[in-house]
């Protein structure tokens, strides 16, 4: 009964969130986060739920298994509309793009992590080896979220501009060695070490390649009610599957979505990954609640202002200068190149699943978490003030499809 009380908490939360959202103009998932991270941190575990005849303490676990399932299927989604064909005409500017957009953050999130290291601070640097730990922050910073970024662009009917297509071409490639790297950084803590982690990954992705040619596109639209439903219990399975052999759920949840069949334009496999993001993304505000519970319970929890500032900016200026820089060398006008450096800036939610990963995996200590956490919610909201910012003073670029009234960020 405790748990139904702090789940009927939580969708209060979830409201007052977007109406916050809705009346300052800015992406759901800022506020979403932040109040149900201060609500299960900083109210949930010292409420006197015993007070009532029937009540007992929260159960935190099960509240978190709620949230590892929402996680799981808000992947499946995610993995399944990151797969766009790659137009030749931007190959070459992709390429540039993406190496600046990856390489730069790369290096710069190694000097942070460094940085950590050398200050000796445990509530930022934690008990991960030096090399998980560094591969780790490096990939925090790397992150451009494709479903947040994928939202701004519709909202502002930028999605077939070639600036818009040229980010979420980069994103994607991106993304996809993002959770290469996490899935080393990952192996490297675990027991296993990074070789049966990588061994997991490829023997994982080549099933997710055989089933998607071997699963029939028909199956989805003769089935429309049952295949969401054995499609999630898969992606659970294969999430729990991948997270006992140190990886996380993340990764079986992500090789489920890649093993959806592809399709031209929206079909009905198309339609059942969308279902299934919309589904888990109504379940993640339960994961951050018992986030911000264990988190406050947890024995010497700390945060540094000094840290969250310093990240931010750091991870602002690696995002914006290597993104800016790789569009340039990809033969992009200066007016153009800063919209699209503005656009790989969004974090959103996909860099927030993996410094949950990271935390839950222990190469993130709770204060670092936070910190980082920080930086996703500003850079994600900051996407649409700069947006703005550039449309006013930098001339818009050839083609490019810009009304005046636009609308508020993706809510994702």
């Amino acid at each position: 009964m405790t748990t139904l009380l702090v789940a009927v908490a939580t969708v209060v939360v979830v409201l007052v969130a977007r109406l916050l959202a809705r009346l300052t103009r800015q992406p759901e998932v800022v506020f979403e986060i932040a109040l149900c991270l201060a609500f299960g941190g900083l109210l949930l575990p010292y409420v006197e739920w015993g007070g009532l005849p029937w009540a007992g303490p929260p159960d935190l676990g099960l509240l978190g298994q709620a949230g590892h399932l929402g996680v799981a299927l808000f992947l499946v989604g995610t993995a399944h509309g990151m797969r766009a064909g790659l137009d030749r005409r931007l190959m070459r500017a992709v390429t540039c793009l993406s190496v600046g957009s990856a390489v730069v953050p790369l290096a710069t999130g190694g000097l942070v992590a460094w940085w950590l290291i050398d200050s000796g601070d445990p509530a930022l640097r934690g008990g991960a080896p030096a090399g998980a730990f560094t591969l780790m922050v490096a990939v925090a910073l790397t992150v451009t979220a494709v479903p947040v970024l994928a939202g701004i662009l519709r909202d502002r009917r930028m999605e077939h501009t070639e600036e818009g297509r040229l980010a979420l071409l980069s994103a994607s490639g991106i993304d996809v060695v993002t959770w290469v790297l996490l899935a080393i950084a990952l192996g490297t803590a675990h027991s296993g070490g990074p070789a049966a982690a990588l061994v997991v990954l490829v023997a994982g992705a080549g099933a997710a390649l055989l089933l998607r040619r071997l699963v029939p596109h028909s199956l989805a639209g003769r089935f429309p009610r049952a295949v969401p439903v054995v499609v999630g219990a898969i992606a659970w399975a294969a999430a729990t599957a991948t997270g006992r052999f140190g990886l996380t759920e993340v990764f079986g949840a992500v090789l489920v979505g890649l093993s959806l069949p592809a399709e031209e334009g929206p079909g009905p496999w198309a339609r059942v990954a969308e279902l299934l993001g919309r589904i888990g993304r109504t379940m993640l505000p339960v994961l951050f609640v018992s986030t911000g519970a264990a988190m406050a319970l947890a024995p010497g929890s700390t945060f540094s202002w000094q840290a969250a500032v310093a990240i931010t900016v750091v991870a602002i200026a690696a995002k914006v200068g290597g993104s800016y820089a790789g569009a340039r060398v990809g033969g992009r006008s200066p007016a153009s190149g800063m919209r699209i450096a503005v656009l790989m800036n969004t974090r959103g939610l996909t860099e927030i699943v993996i410094l949950q990963a990271g935390y839950s995996a222990g190469l993130l200590p709770a204060g670092l978490y936070l910190a980082f956490l920080l930086m996703a919610l500003f850079t994600t909201g900051l996407s649409g003030v700069l947006l703005n910012v550039a449309d006013r003073y930098v001339p818009i670029a050839k083609g490019g499809l810009m009304e005046a009234n636009i609308t508020p960020a993706a809510r994702w």
